[in-house]
């Protein structure tokens, strides 16, 4: 039940990173793709999960912990194993995100006329 919870406060509180980041910082930058660049790293590093394995058991934890604790103790193979699902969620995304921008993009052209009371 513990883990439920901490996972739940964990997405609370990523999701209102999200939000800050959305209401606050993103209207400061001007490039569309950079806006989205930032955006999707920061989505793809708060909700990756990795898998952390121990003696009890395998735990879903967020893939960028379980990077910076394998960093921390310097394993390199662990290390690796944690940043997978990372490097495989990145790649996914960034396809995905290159072919829409090669298909023309999605945002539509704002109009120009007057609106009509």
């Amino acid at each position: 039940m513990v883990y439920l919870i901490a996972w739940l406060v964990y997405f609370v509180m990523a999701a209102l990173l999200v939000f800050g980041f959305e209401r606050y910082v993103a209207g400061y930058l001007h490039h569309r793709q950079l806006r989205i660049f930032i955006r999707s790293m920061l989505a793809i590093g708060l909700f990756t999960p990795g898998v952390a394995g121990a003696e009890a058991g395998y735990y879903l934890v967020p893939a960028w912990i379980e990077v910076l604790f394998n960093l921390l103790a310097h394993s390199r193979e662990g290390m690796m194993k944690a940043a997978l699902p990372l490097l495989l969620v990145m790649a996914v995304v960034f396809a995905v995100l290159f072919v829409r921008e090669a298909r023309g993009g999605t945002e539509p052209a704002p109009s120009r006329e007057e609106p009509t009371l």
